[in-house]
């Protein structure tokens, strides 16, 4: 690349620090150690991407605040880029490692006052059980496969999960679905309620589909006993449902409920613990889960975070391994106040358990969007190049997209449960396949309809989620791949970097294939797309690593003979290159790996804390990317990390970390 002008700055005052520190003098200042790599872009009247940094420093010391004051969406952008390596170009002169790491460490203390010895562990709003939680929590409850999600409308989502607080409102129409569901529950408690009788007629116990809300067995035959009996059935119930918080004051409410049940001209015992099943199931307290966040306390000076108390800690960990309630175990071990103690054991216990499908199922369904594989439209006649419609549809069939989804998440299941490195995702040999799924990839000796795990011959094409049918189909068009999805898809969900938004107005690539009068390639279409300097910057990142899978059509499946003559190469925005899929693929999973490692662990972390990160969490990511290098890399690690980290375990105290510094 030409020598230019602010390359040149650069080198000067790099070479003036290297006289300065030759000659004896003090090291230099961090400030001169910003202009050293930023200078040429962001100081002195220089103002790329609307950065002056000159001045952000100098108002650091104008008026402390704890969040960057008005300057914090800039001094977040560049922690962003510093994180990433994308600032300063690649072109530039770099920071080695060491020095990188402190101008993070900088702009956290100086810009943020982050401060290790006194964590922010954020705030999480009151969160309604989303439609997934609460179908699993109801079927947990009552042991009845009672189908009440399909009832409920989807939810909103935020930051890419349905987990998110802020975004899972109460409607009325929500309200008046939940108690329509409440009362539906109550009836399929009270049919399957059949005690089985024995030799003298007398009940013996319930059919085991609803042992689980009948926990003290039928009523006695001693009337007297029967109130007693009733209530301790109720009880139980109740502080099951309200995950270990039931009461006595709640517990003498839904008694009389159960009791005006019973009391009616047909009620029976069944039917008066059902009602009082019924106002649980609509109650606040089962649908929202409630923390106590600690600030109605007085804390000790100096105190910014106190750990959650065992019961909030028992729900956060069930609804983020389980998408559903704490189990009894659970609920007594955080009881008698051993669950931060113990915590490494049950989350191994919670990950062992078959509920944990529901986490693979609900995280990686988000994550990489193979929710949406076996509902996207494709017209396959177009995508196959003319073939029939007909066969295109046999080709791509249902059963070939429900495999795809399950190769990602058993997959995913299968790294984590081994506990092997996260970057086997991206290049392991090993994938899961059915004879369906096989045959669309072109893939032999993989037969029958059962998916199973299968080593991949190396000349599969295939090789990690880069080539996953579900990634491919996700981020193509209903006609053709695109480029564009597919690179931001990876920026988004792999390097943690996302593009800003597009501008408006933006035409799309069938108009500037048009204009130009001919059939462009993929990469020549990209390429007069980027013409636009205002498209260019975004472009110029995400255009190389979609046309990295352009030997892959928009339904995922290998071109054959038409992918000869595609090129697939390009360059990171780090600066490094690749030649193809496989080789993006190795450089995200070998130089890119702290990237890739940081971005899962942030997303795992909004997941399972319900809202989205802040400057202050920073920190707490850190020591969970720190960990995962440090151990192995191992996924499951992860897993543990960010259910052991400040966020997750911890709550503010009266005074947040952000208010008196």
């Amino acid at each position: 690349m030409p020598t230019t002008r602010r390359h040149l700055r650069s080198l000067a005052v790099a070479a003036m620090l290297s006289a300065a520190a030759a000659a004896g003098h003090a090291s230099a200042s961090i400030r001169d150690v910003w202009a050293t790599h930023c200078g040429s872009c962001h100081f002195d009247g220089a103002r790329e991407g609307n950065l002056a940094l000159d001045a952000m420093l100098d108002r650091l010391g104008e008026r402390p605040t704890a969040d960057g004051g008005h300057d914090h969406s800039a001094w977040m952008a560049v922690l962003r880029n510093l994180r990433a390596e994308t600032m300063p170009p690649a072109d530039e002169p770099r920071p080695s490692a060491e020095l990188l790491r402190q101008l993070i460490a900088f702009v956290e203390r100086e810009a943020f006052h982050l401060d290790p010895a006194r964590p922010d562990p954020g705030h999480v709003v009151l969160r309604r059980l989303n439609r997934h939680e609460y179908a699993n929590t109801i079927r947990d409850l009552t042991g009845l496969d009672v189908e009440v999600m399909n009832e409920l409308p989807s939810d909103d989502t935020g930051y890419g999960f349905d987990t998110i607080g802020d975004v899972l409102s109460m409607s009325p129409l929500l309200v008046e679905k939940y108690l329509a569901i409440a009362e539906r529950v109550a009836d399929a408690v009270v049919d399957e309620a059949v005690p089985e009788r024995g030799p003298n007629g007398a009940a013996r116990r319930y059919p085991r589909s609803v042992r689980r809300v009948f926990s003290q067995g039928p009523p006695p035959a001693d009337v007297a006993a029967r109130p007693a009996h009733l209530r301790d059935t109720i009880a139980r119930l109740a502080d099951r449902a309200f995950r270990g918080r039931g009461d006595d004051d709640t517990t003498d409410r839904l008694v009389a409920v159960a009791r005006l049940a019973i009391e009616q001209p047909d009620g029976t015992f069944e039917k008066g613990v059902a009602a009082a099943l019924a106002a649980m199931l609509s109650s606040p307290r089962f649908l929202f889960r409630f923390e106590a966040d600690g600030r109605d306390e007085v804390a000790e000076p100096g105190v910014t975070a106190v750990p959650l108390d065992d019961l909030a800690l028992a729900a956060r960990l069930s609804y983020f391994l389980w998408s559903s309630m704490p189990d009894d175990e659970l609920i007594a071990v955080a009881r008698e106040g051993r669950l931060h103690a113990e915590l490494d054991r049950h989350i191994d216990r919670l990950l062992a358990d078959p509920r944990s499908d529901r986490f693979v199922a609900d995280f990686v369904g988000q994550w990489l969007q193979t929710r949406d594989v076996e509902i996207l439209p494709f017209d396959t006649r177009r995508v196959l190049r003319g073939r029939d419609r007909f066969l295109g549809q046999k080709i791509f069939s249902d059963r070939v997209r429900r495999a795809m989804r399950a190769e990602t998440e058993m997959l995913f299941a299968h790294v984590l449960h081994e506990n092997r490195p996260a970057t086997d995702l991206l290049v392991g040999r090993e994938t899961f396949l059915n004879g369906p799924l096989a045959r669309f990839y072109g893939i032999a000796d993989v037969e029958g309809p059962e998916m199973r795990l299968v080593t991949l011959p190396a000349d599969a094409h295939r090789s990690g989620l880069l080539t996953h049918g579900s990634l491919l189909v996700v981020t193509s068009n209903p006609t053709r791949t695109s480029p564009v999805k597919r690179g931001k898809f990876i920026l988004d969900n792999l390097l943690g970097t996302p593009a800003p938004p597009p501008p408006p107005d933006v035409p799309p690539l069938e108009e500037v294939a048009a204009q130009s009068g001919r059939t462009p390639s993929m990469r020549e279409l990209m390429e007069l797309h980027r013409q636009d300097a205002l498209c260019n910057s975004c472009h110029a990142r995400m255009d190389p690593l979609g046309l990295a899978l352009e030997e892959y059509n928009a339904i995922g499946q290998w071109r054959g003979d038409d992918a000869e003559g595609i090129d697939t190469s390009g360059r990171l925005i780090t600066g490094e290159s690749f030649a193809d899929a496989h080789d993006l693929a190795t450089l995200i999973a070998g130089p890119r790996r702290r990237d890739f490692h940081r971005c899962l662990a942030e997303k795992l972390l909004v997941y399972a804390l319900g809202r989205g990160l802040e400057y202050f969490d920073g920190p707490a990511v850190d020591t969970m990317v720190e960990r995962l290098e440090r151990d192995g890399g191992g996924l499951g690690t992860l897993v543990h990390a960010v259910c052991e980290s400040v966020p997750f375990r911890m709550r503010r105290t009266t005074t947040p970390a952000v208010e008196d510094r």
